[in-house]
């Protein structure tokens, strides 16, 4: 009875110790497939998993008890794959040598090796009509003067100050009047 016992003791012991992850990547067709199977572990539901892609997060942080597993299909096929999968073993004690962790990595090649459609040249945009442009005509103005003969460049006209030209000739009209008149009146006077 007691070897009876002690088989039973250790048939009970051995499955929860054995902490087994086993698991696969492989190509489906075009598509990357990636399968996990973890068994056995302590069956408090204090065991961690997380799974990523290279630098992508494809299974967040996920609490199991004694069994788990993970089924990802349609997966990217037009990409290699680098699945790392971390188990943490909430029953691991490294200070007694209990160390059940698992930490594994499963590849994918490229799946899909369709090379790519050569892009359709695009038609031509058809061209956007250019809005009107707003020109103004001057009339030639009479205060320019042609060219000289002989090539010489003619000055510039003189600046427009905004007064007007006939205040400055009623001005110097009433200047010589107002001259003229005195000159006789000094004559006059002379003469008498």
């Amino acid at each position: 009875m007691t070897a009876t016992a002690a088989l039973a003791t250790l048939a009970m012991a051995t499955p929860a110790s054995a902490h087994t992850a086993d698991g696969w990547a492989k190509c489906d067709g075009k598509d990357a497939v990636l399968h996990v199977n973890l068994t056995q572990f302590a069956p408090e539901k204090k065991n961690t998993v997380v799974i990523t892609d290279g630098e992508t997060v494809l299974v967040p942080t996920e609490k199991f008890g004694s069994t788990w597993s993970v089924h990802k299909k349609d997966l990217d096929g037009k990409v290699a794959h680098t699945f790392t999968i971390d188990v943490k073993a909430y029953d691991t004690d490294k200070s007694k040598n209990r160390n059940y962790d698992k930490h594994f990595t499963y590849t994918t090649e490229v799946c899909d090796k369709t090379p790519p459609k050569p892009e359709q040249p695009q038609p031509p945009k058809p061209e956007q009509p250019k809005p009107p442009v707003e020109t103004t005509t001057e009339a030639p103005s009479s205060s320019v003067t042609p060219p000289a003969p002989g090539g010489s460049t003619p000055e510039p006209p003189l600046a427009a100050t905004g007064a007007s030209p006939m205040w400055m000739l009623l001005s110097g009209l009433g200047l010589v009047g107002a001259g003229a008149g005195t000159l006789l009146f000094l004559r006059r006077r002379r003469s008498a």
